[in-house]
């Protein structure tokens, strides 16, 4: 009797955890769940709890990830302001915030990329025909409108994936920007062109500072020569009336002269330790064999 008891309770228990199952569900962080009733959406959740549900076949729980996603659009052409083509391409990230339009108008991740990529080639289209070519080709970095071009783009979207879709895009940006091989060699030209042009610019403001550096540098060795032309003019006038005196006083006593070239010429024969084998009767020797007489 008691084993019949234990299993009788046993089954109830089992009967009310599946009928539990079937009213009582979770909804976990990063969920987004609709209930339908008889396939029609009654209630879209996105909050995390516990909450209930009429079992099936009467209502009917779908889930879907509600996290950040992310997809990639297709590398292909579009024309500018300009009318030069570029080739660009985007990435997305999305999530849904509105289950109910989300399972009603799309239904699957995998559909719902496959609408945003309609809507980012759409817009990309229409927003870069608003730029020009320069604007996202240039080698000065502050002619490059990449932000402006992804916020006039992601505004859009966001606006219209949202409405229609039940979906947030929630972050955008430019992930490849290339040329077409027919136009690939006309940008090199210019580029090439440009530079050239920037180099005969620097150039010729090189030559220009040279020449004002050469003048420069002539115009101090001309002050500098004249500067040093006076001084040897001052100098060799200076000599000359020193020479001049000294002209004078060996005019009037001759023999000091005389007796002065012979003591240089004797001091330049014994320099060095020289060793001289003369009569000292020989000049300027005799100056050696006592102290000479002058008048």
């Amino acid at each position: 009797m008691t084993r019949k008891l234990l299993m009788f309770a046993g089954g109830l228990a089992v009967a009310l955890l599946l009928i539990v199952l079937q009213i009582v569900f979770i909804v976990r962080e990063g969920d987004a769940v609709v209930v339908t009733t008889f396939g029609r959406p009654v209630r879209g959740l996105i909050e995390a709890g516990l909450y209930t549900r009429w079992p099936w076949p009467i209502q009917r729980v779908y889930r879907f990830d509600q996290r950040i996603q992310s997809f990639e659009g297709p590398f292909e052409q579009v024309l500018t302001s300009d009318g030069k083509n570029v080739l660009v391409s985007l990435y997305a990230g999305w999530r849904i915030t509105e289950p109910i339009p989300f399972l009603e108008r799309v239904g699957t991740s995998e559909q719902a990329e496959r609408n945003l990529e309609g809507l980012l080639r759409n817009y990309t289209s229409a927003t870069v025909g608003r730029y020009s070519f320069s604007s996202l080709v240039n080698v000065n970095p502050d002619a490059i409108r990449f932000e402006q071009i992804e916020q006039e783009i992601i505004r859009a979207m966001r606006a219209e994936a949202e409405d229609r879709y039940g979906i947030e895009v929630s972050l955008l940006g430019i992930r490849r920007i290339g040329l077409p091989e027919s136009i690939t060699e006309r940008v090199f030209d210019r580029m090439r062109a440009e530079r050239s042009e920037l180099a005969e610019r620097y150039r010729s403001e090189g030559e220009s500072e040279a020449l004002r550096i050469r003048a420069e540098a002539d115009s101090q060795r001309g002050q500098t020569l004249a500067r040093a032309a006076g001084d040897a003019t001052r100098i060799r006038a200076e000599g000359e009336a020193q020479a001049a005196e000294s002209y004078r006083v060996f005019a009037e006593h001759p023999e000091l002269a005389i007796f002065l070239r012979r003591l240089d010429t004797l001091a330049t024969i014994m320099t060095n330790q020289t060793t001289v084998i003369l009569s000292s009767e020989s000049e300027p020797f005799d100056l050696l064999r006592g102290p000479g007489t002058f008048e």
